[in-house]
């Protein structure tokens, strides 16, 4: 009787142990790898405001984040509008169908990056200014 007691008893505490099995998800981020410096641009800035709607498909919609799906609307509206290297100005404008994003409407000023120097002012300077620094001759 002990012994159908035991086994009764070892069977119920083996019955009563559940194997749960433990699901992990890894999200990827991007690392940042390039080396950054201070470097300044002249600009030649169009006169011409541009306006470009970005139509961005179902699958970019469901698996993209809205931040970049307005650098690709930039990106495109650069392309479309001579490839030019900076939207000057930028305004985004999005449109949504109840919950679904519908389109991405940007406008600003194209602008094309002719030289590049060094910054004459230490690189704290253009953080804390907003006029640019013109040296004196």
């Amino acid at each position: 009787m002990k012994k159908l007691v035991l086994f009764v008893c070892a069977a119920a505490l083996l019955a009563s142990c559940a194997v749960q099995q433990q699901n992990t998800k890894v999200r990827l981020t991007e690392v940042q790898t390039a080396i950054v410096a201070p470097v300044v641009a002249d600009l030649e800035i169009s006169q011409e405001k541009i306006t470009y709607t970005y139509n961005p498909t179902a699958v970019e919609v469901r698996k993209t984040d809205l931040n970049t799906m307005i650098n690709n609307a930039i990106a495109w509206a650069l392309e479309e509008n001579g490839n030019a290297d900076v939207l000057v100005n930028a305004n985004c404008r999005t449109i949504y169908r109840g919950t679904r994003l519908k389109s991405i409407i940007v406008t600003g000023y194209p602008a094309i990056a002719k030289t590049f120097t060094k910054p004459t002012q230490p690189y704290d300077y253009y953080f804390y200014h907003t006029t640019p620094y013109i040296p004196v001759k």
